[in-house]
């Protein structure tokens, strides 16, 4: 998730002289955790770095993972956004607990997600570019998100998903497009998104047919009809998305995910066919809207830098609803 720190870093640098150029940076620590502030010094084994809350300190180079540098702008924004709080900043704003937000990987930061059922990587190509893998029991497929900051705490980001099932179930791959916008900070922020899907077939209705009688081995008649006109019914996820995340405590975040989908259902008519069935066919879709529901936590492990998400999820449709666990891991690197 950031830049291993290289030999080049050994070399001293003295961030207190005035001809110097003022560099802030974020380390990142081995035990998951994150500090922040302004560079003054950095030699082969330790880093001198002033902070936002205690003022200099210094840091031995061996607790030290790696580091990126930040503009003073965001410095000034997250020093603000972490005041009177944990100086821990969101390994994960980038996402929830699989919606998107507007916020960007940096260039080489990535992670690896699993909750078994589904598994997968994202890697920052660079500041405005995100691609990504998924891997499952039925199918695979990949990810693609391109955004940038519009303004101080403004983020917007479009994108796509793509899957295709290993079995042929599908007849194509299947996927979806999506455009969303961030206010808040990396540690504190809500997102919208908006996004639909691919037309996906949900069976036929005849509309113009004969019918036959036939005689089985015992003796049995029994009618067969042969269509020779039918609707080709269709129906395309609309969808629109809210998520949430803050700070509750150190390296602990609440987050919330909810979607309300709608079905829209569309027809084609097909002529010039023989499609020949024992029971006629007789699609009766409706356009049922599906609302889910979801809250939870996010927890990073100070011991191994795993995070791990917690929550709740609720599926609400008119026929039925019901409610499940979720439970994620995730490895930034």
């Amino acid at each position: 998730m950031c830049c291993i720190l290289s030999p080049v870093f050994g070399q001293e640098t003295n961030g207190d002289s005035g001809e110097e150029k003022v560099s802030y940076v974020r380390l990142f620590m081995h035990d998951g955790s994150t500090r922040m502030g302004e560079l003054r010094s950095m030699n082969e084994e330790e880093i001198r770095l002033k902070t936002p809350d205690i003022g200099v300190v210094l840091i031995p180079k061996y607790l030290v993972k790696g580091l990126i540098e930040m503009d003073g702008n965001t410095f000034a924004r997250l020093s603000k956004s972490a005041m009177g709080r944990s100086i821990s900043i969101n390994p994960q704003s980038s996402r929830y607990f699989f919606a998107p937000s507007g916020i960007q990987l940096k260039k080489g930061e990535g992670y690896f997600q699993t909750n078994i059922a589904l598994n997968s990587v994202s890697l920052g190509i660079n500041d405005r570019l995100t691609l990504g893998g998924l891997i499952s029991f039925v199918g695979a497929g990949g990810t693609l998100k391109i955004g940038k900051e519009l303004a101080p705490n403004v983020h917007a980001s479009f994108g796509g998903i793509g899957f295709s099932d290993y079995y042929g179930e599908l007849e194509r791959p299947i996927g979806l497009i999506f455009g969303n916008i961030t206010w808040g900070t990396d540690d504190r922020n809500i997102t919208i998104n908006l996004g639909t899907g691919s037309k996906i077939e949900t069976g036929i209705q005849a509309t113009a047919y004969t019918t036959d009688s036939l005689e089985n081995t015992w003796g049995n008649t029994y009618p067969q009809y042969t269509v020779t006109e039918y609707d080709q019914n269709y129906v395309r996820p609309l969808l629109l998305s809210v998520s949430a995340m803050t700070q509750i405590a150190e390296n602990r975040w609440f987050i919330t995910e909810n979607y309300f989908i709608n079905n829209y259902r569309s027809t084609t008519l097909v002529t010039g066919v023989n499609l020949t069935y024992r029971y006629l066919p007789n699609s009766n879709f409706r356009n049922q809207n599906v609302v889910i529901v979801s809250m939870g936590v996010r927890n990073l492990s100070q011991r191994n830098g795993w995070l791990w998400d917690y929550g709740i999820v609720g599926v609400k449709t008119a026929d039925f609803g019901f409610a499940a666990p979720w439970v994620s891991a995730t490895l930034p690197f």
